[in-house]
């Protein structure tokens, strides 16, 4: 077997490498303190009960990450440098100063100004992060080989993860506090965030993008002409992954009410809330390592298939929980985070490396803005998990999202293996 050489490797391949460790350590912290399936559903209850306003949440935040990605992408493919388009979205990690500047200033007096403001703030926030987005997925694919990608990213996750245990805890301190009271605790939560994302700033603004072998104008040209949903009516692989992506994305059906179901169902303090963001950044930290050695090792279809199997593991055990009562089990409902931070460690290990190598060369942008504006589909998963618990219950929430990742677990056994060692040649 040949060794590979550093000749092998994309030009800046150290540097970028570092950076994107940077990034995406700095990120995964940054993001712990705004968690939307427990932190932010936490601070909308401190305003309403609803079910369906705290369903929003995952609607808002989703849906503005997802849904402009395919105009993004679109008006990407074909261009030689992604960069000024991934630099250009960072604007909107400074918005997490301002809303922590709104709490101190006093518009948390005002339940309903505070609600327009928080949602306009987390909504461009994920509208100015999904242009990111599609930029860093492409340089990312082009800057770091699939067979390092695991490793990067594994490493980013545990550093970020145990970086998250002491998140999980300053977020417990802080609203378990007396001495900071609401909402001044949130603003400080919130504040946090914004200067956490400061390195990770300076750290993409440093990426040094490899340029790629000009496309063919023919065939750019061509792949322009047929649409903005040509891949999804040409390539079946692509489907297939769609498909299976959507089901399993379905867990987000339950993920902002498993707060309000601990709290009001089974008891818990506010300050669990510290203990649910450790226990799933921990988890996900784990679940780096060990998503990132497989996905190295024998592929992204392996990740995929473990992570929908714990999908479906939380939300049945909060159905467990609530039918033997709690009793000693609802001290143990961090089991759900836990869940929740494998499936998160093995979405990008797993479906995005998937799609970063199936995906032709030169519509790469593309498939990665279709695919994730095609998953905004799930954006009303939340809205529709709020209206299903009003009209039921926690545990029929729980049941029907249990069902819908199983059929998605099946579905992500139809995917095959190809693309999964293809070789990118770059030049300077």
């Amino acid at each position: 077997m040949t060794k590979k050489t550093n000749t092998d490797l994309p030009p800046h391949h150290r540097w970028n490498f570092v950076a994107f460790m940077t990034d995406a350590v700095c990120f995964g912290i940054a993001f712990a303190f705004f968690d939307p399936s427990n932190v932010l559903p936490a601070f909308v209850r401190q305003f309403t009960h609803s079910s369906l306003v705290v369903g929003l949440v995952g609607t808002v935040f989703n849906g503005f990450w997802l849904l402009p990605q395919l105009v993004t992408g679109r008006l990407i493919t074909g261009k030689s440098r992604k960069k000024p388009y991934m630099v250009g979205g960072m604007w909107g990690r400074a918005l997490f100063f301002g809303l922590g500047l709104a709490l101190w200033a006093g518009l948390g007096n005002y339940p309903a100004l505070m609600l327009i403001f928080f949602f306009l703030v987390i909504g461009l926030f994920a509208l100015s992060d999904s242009i990111t987005a599609v930029a860093w997925f492409d340089i990312l694919a082009k800057a770091i080989p699939m067979k390092q990608r695991g490793r990067l990213l594994g490493t980013a996750q545990l550093i970020s993860g145990v970086a998250g245990l002491g998140v999980g805890a300053i977020i417990a301190s802080i609203l378990g506090n007396p001495h900071i009271a609401f909402p001044n605790n949130y603003a400080l939560i919130f504040t946090l965030a914004g200067l956490v994302f400061i390195p990770s700033v300076v750290a993409l603004g440093s990426i040094r993008e490899p340029i790629l072998p000009e496309p063919d104008k023919t065939e750019a040209i061509q792949s322009k002409n047929n649409g903005w949903l040509a891949p999804f009516r040409e390539d079946a692989r692509f489907r297939r992954w769609t498909v299976a992506r959507i089901f399993v994305g379905m867990i987000s059906l339950s993920t902002p009410f498993y707060v309000g179901h601990a709290l009001d169902k089974l008891s818990l303090p506010l300050s669990v809330v510290g203990g649910f963001v450790a226990a799933q950044t921990l988890a996900k930290a784990l679940g780096g390592v060990v998503f990132g050695v497989v996905s190295d090792r024998w592929g992204p279809r392996f990740v995929i298939w473990a992570g929908g199997i714990l999908a479906a593991i939380g939300p049945l055990f909060a159905v467990v929980v609530q039918l033997v009562d709690g009793g000693g089990l609802a001290w143990a409902y961090p089991l759900v985070y836990v869940m929740l931070g494998f499936v998160q460690a093995s979405w990008m290990l797993g479906f995005f490396n998937y799609l970063l190598e199936i995906a032709p060369i030169d519509r790469r942008p593309l498939y990665i803005g279709l695919s994730n504006t095609v998953m905004g589909v799930i954006t009303l998963a939340p809205i529709l998990g709020g209206w299903l618990l009003e009209s039921t219950s926690y545990p029929v929430l729980f049941g029907t999202t249990v069902a819908f990742v199983i059929v998605g677990v099946l579905l992500t056994l139809t995917l095959d293996n190809s693309g999964e060692a293809r070789t990118i040649h770059l030049r300077s």
